[in-house]
């Protein structure tokens, strides 16, 4: 037999076990509430629609949560049912189980196939820079055909994230390590809305009455109810015909936007602080070799702001990102630092707990913060967290902040694409949840000065200077500083393309990526051949620092805006900015700029541009102002800005004309 036709005879006959032998008719409550949602013609565009949604929680008096859900998903189209012809049930070893209790295939035609459980493949889940042994179980269905639909049935208990427990394989009977570490708590956090249409989604939680929950519903509406049953409180919640959830351009986390409720039977937000600093409090300690490190990169510094820049710096740049589990402990609680200085490595928690240690052996009282980096943290004190940074407190009580992990190439000791950033401070006091401020355009300004010639043949010559702060220091900075050396002319070229594919490197400086005692600095010479339209007595042309600020979207936040007929949701940019690009032109011998002067001005509140060319006799001056003035970009405020960048877009492809003997 040819091997091709071995291999599809066996994936067959896979299949096949994986089904049940015996076929049954589904319930008629079953086939009506599947038809009741209609085919694809009621859901325009939808691949398939969910039936229903529904999750019961019990959760015990340890915060060990039960979770059981049911899920019922209708095919409406081939792409439907390729996207469900393989289920994956995602779970983490160390901290929570998934059981698969019953998986159905409920025909168009009314009958029903029971798809063995059992079948379903463990496997290690893909991961990427994380490392910390989570796994998947990936089972595939029979052929699916428009009108049928996939029942789940899961059971899931413990926690998401694994913080304190060992990761030592252990029966399902140890019911110790799926207990949440701040025990006695549970949280949670439910969207209601996906990207498939959803009929019917329900969210029940059944809790004892002496841990009652807070709670409260973000970015929409939805059914709520309180019921007393014995011993327990039962809250519930549900949302009936949600639309599909499209993802727009520059979209911010889904928690952001989608409709949702975040639930916690912890107090404040300072209970929460506490308990944070006393898990991680035992792992700061600093040895000998910490010691001498942190004497000898501060030992010539005066000032407490260069102490901890020069420790932030090292750390960033030494300790490269790579998760790799340490066994007990992992997750929220953070590497030892010893252990973090030896190895070189770790994810954001444990860069944070290394820079935590060396600032405490140099003096400092500092803590290690929980913060999430791109999306909101809703006042409700559950776990909202994705990141790790660092708190230092100063003598008046106020706190610098420091991310050494975004600090990588950066020159600022807090990242500026974190403004507005929410956090909560570890301190044996208890902090409450606090925001980052909102940083100004001028933090993140990037300057680009030309000074040009051009010949009377169109070749333009001349240098260009690029410098740039916060934000625009640290793109310029990383971009070279996280190539190889042999790259950087290569990428210079990029930054120059604007100019034409005819563009030449002359002359490249720039300052050292490490060298973190200014901003960043880059001088390239260039000659462009044919840059200008050029005749006997006419030249034409782009002032190039204007057309690279125009054109360049690496470099010019303000780019970002494109047209769109409508937005639904806000969008996120995560920096502001100011891009001022200034030229001065000389023309050949002979020739006048001609015209008056040129000008755009677009004034929106999330951006805005100012523009101008100005003809001098044989100089042309022009310069550019680009401002992306909101991270954050409410849907009503969109239109505005993108009606700036278009102007700085057309303004870039504005020709300026000289002429030989012009006035």
């Amino acid at each position: 037999m040819p091997r091709r036709l071995a291999l599809s005879s066996l994936l067959v006959l896979l299949t096949l076990s994986s089904a049940s032998a015996a076929r049954q008719a589904a319930p008629d409550s079953l086939i009506q509430r599947i038809a009741s949602v209609g085919d694809s013609s009621a859901h325009e565009g939808a691949a398939a629609i969910v039936v229903s949604d529904r999750t019961e929680v019990m959760v015990e008096r340890t915060g060990l949560g039960h979770v059981h859900r049911s899920r019922l998903v209708k095919i409406l189209s081939e792409e439907g049912a390729r996207d469900l012809a393989t289920l994956r049930f995602d779970y983490d070893p160390a901290s929570n189980l998934i059981r698969l209790d019953s998986i159905r295939l409920i025909r168009a035609d009314g009958s029903v196939m029971a798809i063995d459980p059992a079948t379903a493949v463990d496997l290690p889940a893909p991961a990427d820079m994380i490392y910390w042994g989570a796994r998947m179980k990936v089972l595939s269905l029979p052929r699916l055909r428009v009108g049928d639909a996939v029942e789940t049935r899961t059971y899931k208990k413990g926690y998401q994230i694994a913080y304190l427990q060992d990761s030592e394989p252990v029966g399902e009977e140890d019911e110790e390590r799926y207990i949440p570490p701040m025990r006695g708590h549970f949280y949670d956090v439910v969207t209601f809305r996906e990207s498939l249409p959803i009929a019917e989604k329900s969210y029940r939680l059944q809790v004892y009455r002496d841990k009652p929950i807070q709670f409260a519903v973000y970015n929409g509406e939805l059914r709520s109810s309180l019921a007393f049953a014995d011993s327990f409180f039962v809250y519930a919640w549900e949302a009936n015909d949600v639309p599909a959830y499209v993802a727009e351009p520059r979209s911010p986390d889904d928690t952001d936007v989608l409709p949702k409720v975040v639930l916690a039977t912890v107090e404040s937000w300072q209970e929460k602080s506490r308990w944070f600093h006393e898990v991680n409090e035992p792992v700061f300690a600093a040895d000998d070799g910490i010691r001498r490190m942190v004497e000898q990169l501060t030992k010539d510094l005066r000032s407490d702001d260069e102490k901890m820049a020069a420790l932030l710096h090292w750390v960033a740049q030494e300790i490269r990102y790579s998760g790799l589990s340490m066994g007990k402990g992992e997750g929220y609680t953070l590497h030892p630092g010893v252990m973090s200085f030896e190895e070189r490595c770790g994810v954001c928690k444990d860069i944070a707990g290394m820079l935590v240690t060396m600032l405490r052996a140099a003096g400092f009282t500092t803590y290690p913060v929980m913060t999430n980096a791109g999306s909101r943290v809703e006042a409700i004190p559950a776990d909202q967290f994705n990141h790790c940074v660092v708190a230092v407190e100063r003598a008046d009580g106020s706190f610098t902040m420091l991310d050494p992990t975004w600090a990588p190439f950066d020159r600022s000791v807090w990242s500026r694409l974190e403004g507005e950033q929410h956090y909560v401070i570890g301190s044996p006091r208890g902090e409450g949840l606090t925001q980052i401020r909102t940083f100004a355009p001028q933090e993140s300004r990037l300057a680009i000065d030309a000074r040009s010639r051009l010949l009377a043949d169109g070749t333009l010559e001349g240098t260009i200077t690029l410098e740039g702060a916060g934000a625009s220091d640290s793109r310029l900075r990383g971009a070279i500083g996280e190539a190889p050396a042999a790259n950087r002319e290569a990428f210079f070229a990029t930054v120059l393309a604007p100019l034409g594919p005819g563009v030449e490197i002359t002359r490249a400086e720039a300052t050292q990526p490490r060298d973190f005692s200014r901003d960043t600095r880059w001088i390239l010479g260039f000659r462009v051949p044919r840059y200008a339209a050029a005749t006997e007595s006419i030249l034409a042309f782009v002032p190039p620092a204007v057309r690279v600020a125009a054109e360049n979207g690496r470099l010019t936040r303000l780019l970002s805006f494109t047209q769109m007929d409508e937005r639904e949701n806000e969008a996120l940019l995560w920096f502001t900015q100011e891009v001022i690009a200034r030229d001065l032109v000389e023309m050949p011998a002979g020739f006048r700029v001609t015209g008056e002067i040129d000008s755009v001005r677009v004034d929106a509140s999330a951006g805005s541009v100012r523009a101008e060319t100005k003809p001098s006799g044989a100089r042309l001056h022009a310069e550019v102002r680009a401002v992306t003035a909101k991270r954050t970009v409410p849907p009503h405020e969109w239109a505005g800005a993108a009606e700036a960048a278009d102007s700085l877009r057309a303004f870039g492809r504005r020709l300026v004309w000289a002429e030989r003997g012009g006035r």
